[in-house]
């Protein structure tokens, strides 16, 4: 194989991100009572940290649904960001689940299971109005991830044929 061919893949393997969670260690919905709800707004990433996207999916609910934990992990915040109830859980893969608009009543430092009620959809206007919805976000470090690659969703980017 010539030098070329062994760089587009390189570089092909680069652009789809990062890889999603290992197999068994998928997330579970936080609404929609374990069935898949659907997607109302999906991930875009910004160009730039600071610049305009979607960091996170939208999903369908309904005004004070119950809202689960994606995974075990520890609540590491809780509070209101920009008028809305937001709460973020930090699991043992470094990746930090983000939920809003929520009401909660979890502490920080507090330990939760999966599919366990960390919550209730808040009344607070969202991303999604008229209509209702829960913001998913996850994020390893400063950066932003696809919460749809933990469900086991794959991102395909076509490449041209040489």
């Amino acid at each position: 194989m010539s030098a070329s061919p062994l760089l587009a893949l390189l570089m092909a393997g680069s652009l789809i991100g990062p890889p999603p969670p290992p197999s068994g260690a998928t997330w579970s919905w936080p609404v929609g009572d374990g069935g898949r709800p659907p997607v109302v707004a999906p991930f875009d990433a910004p160009e730039e940290r600071w610049g305009p996207g979607h960091r996170g999916i939208d999903l369908a609910a309904t005004p004070d649904s119950r809202v689960a934990a994606v995974d075990d992990g520890v609540v590491t915040h809780r509070g209101r960001i920009a008028g809305r109830g937001t709460i973020t859980v930090t699991h043992a893969s470094g990746v930090r689940s983000t939920y809003e608009p929520v009401d909660s009543t979890a502490r920080i430092g507090d330990r939760v299971e999966r599919g366990e009620t960390i919550g209730r959809i808040g009344d607070e206007a969202g991303h999604c109005i008229p209509a209702t919805c829960l913001h998913l976000g996850a994020r390893r470090g400063a950066t932003y991830l696809d919460p749809l690659a933990f469900f086991g969703a794959q991102r395909v980017i076509l490449l041209p044929v040489p």
